[in-house]
């Protein structure tokens, strides 16, 4: 029996901390991962979108769709993925957009914040925690783009959001090239390379994620970043 469409909303008011990332990396390594998964992106800035165009204009392009979308005709939207059989819908939102950010954490299953580990960054999420309570949806704190040189920096954080109980996914992401070389070349990390620490980084983080909103069965089945090198070659 099929599994109900699930979705998960990458939220933090502060830009610059790698929502966009996050949202196409989460939704190619579900994709790979055999979900049928596509990206709405809601950010004007349409950075998601922008990405989704460049891929589908490769005549061998094997990437999710994504679309971009108003807040105002999300409900829409959604039912025309669910209706489609769609696994996961991953909700790229702008910054500084509470009402747009609100509302995608209320229509969501499960709300991702990506954060750099400065205190700054770290400050900040407590707006985009208030939110997931107020709609009443579990919030996540992916702690992101960590300088491999400067580790420690990503395990400060962590502790400090662990004393204030505040939940923070187990995979953390650290500033790897792959990454940040997604804006240049389009390709997400399993796909430039299934084995680098960068692929197996989000394909954990995908794992992690789909056993909190009960999406398993597929993933369950052997299909992991180890073997994924047939599927992108």
């Amino acid at each position: 029996m099929p599994h109900p469409m699930k979705i998960i909303a990458i939220l933090a008011q502060k830009g610059g901390v790698g929502k966009t990332t996050t949202a196409i990396e989460l939704a190619f390594a579900a994709h790979l991962a055999g979900l049928a998964v596509g990206i709405i992106d809601l950010d004007p800035q349409g950075t998601a979108a922008k990405w989704g165009d460049r891929r589908a204009a490769r005549e061998d392009d094997d990437s999710p769709p994504v679309i971009a979308g108003q807040a105002s005709r999300l409900g829409v939207l959604l039912d025309t993925a669910r209706a489609n059989g769609s696994d996961l819908i991953i909700l790229d939102t702008p910054p500084h957009a509470e009402a747009v950010a609100l509302q995608a954490a209320k229509i969501s299953d499960l709300v991702l914040i990506p954060t750099r580990a400065g205190g700054f960054d770290i400050e900040a999420i407590q707006t985009t925690l208030e939110m997931a309570e107020l709609a009443k949806k579990p919030a996540h704190v992916l702690i992101n783009a960590v300088p491999t040189n400067r580790q420690h920096l990503g395990a400060r954080a962590l502790a400090g959001l662990q004393e204030r109980r505040i939940s923070v996914a187990p995979v953390m992401w650290m500033e790897r090239a792959a990454f940040a070389d997604l804006g240049a070349d389009d390709l997400a990390a399993q796909e430039r390379d299934p084995l680098s620490k960068a692929a197996q980084e989000a394909q954990a983080l995908l794992e992690w994620i789909c056993r909190q909103v009960g999406l398993t069965d597929s993933l369950l089945e052997g299909k992991t970043t180890s073997n994924l090198t047939d599927k992108v070659a």
